[in-house]
């Protein structure tokens, strides 16, 4: 079954008793004045035609006060007027001769949508009614011969209208119920594996004398392509960004096993083994995936604030300096699982008293203009915070309140400041704005 049949069949029974209603006065009003209007047409009986006309008024009405939750199980009240009310129409508009028994179908259809087989034997039941009241209103077989077999098909035809009508709708509410209960266990899933992403995200500051660690991942959808992780080596701290293609759940499984692949390099001084390792998973393990990361690996050692980083294509990391002067260290190589056969240098620089690495993805840039000159916004925003928190805290509260077309990940590392480190602060920054390389 197609979803348009579903819409429409349980789009109607899901209208208003006063909206279904209407559609039926509509046409009956319409079927009186083109009776009084058209010359081939006739009003038999005039009585019959004002007295359906007040019926249809009265149901009207009814619909209205039936429409209240609480009385919405008496609205069945009104189709069953609608069909004494087609039957009047239809004795005062020529009986045999009238055109609009056809009228009938509408309060057919609002009991046939219904949930219940009972309610197609009411359909049955109305159409007899509507067919058959110019009989109970005097109408003479002899002058209409065929008018009872007449009858009889017409109810026949009505019924096997309404009895497919209502398997249609049957089906459509099985189908709705099982799209709704798939649809809940796919965002229950969704939810779990939201969970899970920020379980795996670190809970709290690293435990390292001298420095600060602080970093946010705010998705665009549940489950995001983005992780930041920190966690303490012989000697210093680990740390990456890393910032998956795509965004949803299947981002979000790749980016947890890179996360895993990296953290188990830990051992190795080198921070390009873990490069080389997630960039082996993901040509091997996860080939059919097709998938690759942009990823800024580094290792510190606290003693003298030394770095030793690896870049894979992200190229969004800046090293800010206590003195506000800032350079973006930049990119030059292939994000792992890109090429086979790629490689990967390591650098090294050196965190001051004061000093900052902060490294993003490029969901930060989308805050901003989306272009490479937003860095120096993030730039300007790491010279005046306090604290690596701070900065984090002010991207954080740009990327909420709003829906960002993507996942909005932030690192900050910072090695403290000594007492007699140089002032900090916007004036100090403009003071020494030219970027320094890092290259």
């Amino acid at each position: 079954m197609t979803a348009d049949p579903v819409r429409i069949l349980t789009g109607f029974d899901d209208l208003s008793p006063l909206r279904k209603q209407l559609l039926f006065a509509g046409l009956f009003l319409v079927a009186v004045l083109m009776s009084t209007m058209i010359p081939t047409l006739s009003i038999s009986n005039a009585a019959s035609v004002v007295a359906g006309v007040a019926l249809v008024a009265v149901a009207t009405v009814l619909a209205c006060i039936f429409g209240r939750p609480s009385l919405l199980r008496f609205a069945t009240i009104v189709p069953a007027l609608d069909f004494i009310a087609a039957g009047l129409l239809r004795h005062g508009t020529g009986e045999s001769h009238s055109i609009f028994s056809s009228l009938a179908l509408l309060p057919v259809l609002w009991f046939a949508v219904m949930s219940g087989r009972r309610y197609v034997l009411y359909a049955v039941l109305g159409t007899v009614v509507a067919i058959m009241m110019p009989f109970a209103l005097g109408a003479q077989t002899v002058d209409n011969p065929n008018e009872l077999a007449r009858g009889m098909i017409n109810t026949l035809i009505f019924a096997l209208a309404a009895l497919t009508v209502n398997e249609l709708a049957t089906r459509a509410r099985q189908y709705l119920n099982t799209a709704r209960i798939e649809a809940a266990t796919a965002s229950e899933e969704l939810s779990r594996a939201a969970q899970i992403q920020r379980f795996l995200l670190p809970k709290e500051a690293a435990l390292l004398a001298g420095y600060e660690t602080a970093g946010a991942c705010i998705p665009s959808k549940a489950v995001g392509g983005d992780f930041f992780d920190w966690y303490p080596i012989e000697g210093g701290l680990g740390f990456t960004l890393g910032d998956v293609m795509g965004k949803g759940a299947g981002a979000g499984m790749i980016a947890a096993t890179t996360r895993a692949v990296i953290r188990s390099a830990r051992n190795s001084e080198d921070p390009v083994k873990a490069m080389v390792m997630t960039s082996d998973c993901l040509a091997t393990e996860l080939s059919q995936a097709a998938a690759f990361a942009t990823l800024f690996h580094a290792r510190l050692r606290a003693t003298d604030g030394r770095v030793v980083f690896s870049d894979a294509g992200h190229g969004l990391s800046l090293l800010v300096r206590s003195t506000g002067t800032w350079g973006r260290l930049t990119s030059h190589e292939q994000p792992v699982g890109l090429m086979p056969d790629a490689t990967w240098t390591s650098r090294e620089i050196t965190l001051a008293p004061g000093d900052m690495i902060v490294s993003f993805s490029d969901g930060v840039l989308d805050l901003y203009d989306g272009t490479l000159s937003a860095i120096a916004e993030v730039a300007e925003l790491a010279r005046n915070a306090d604290s690596a928190q701070d900065l984090v805290d002010a991207i954080h509260r740009l990327a909420t309140g709003h829906t960002n077309p993507d996942d909005v990940t932030v690192l900050a590392v910072r090695r403290s400041e000594l007492s007699n480190a140089v002032p900090r602060g916007r004036d100090a920054g403009r003071r020494a704005m030219s970027s320094v390389s890092t290259d």
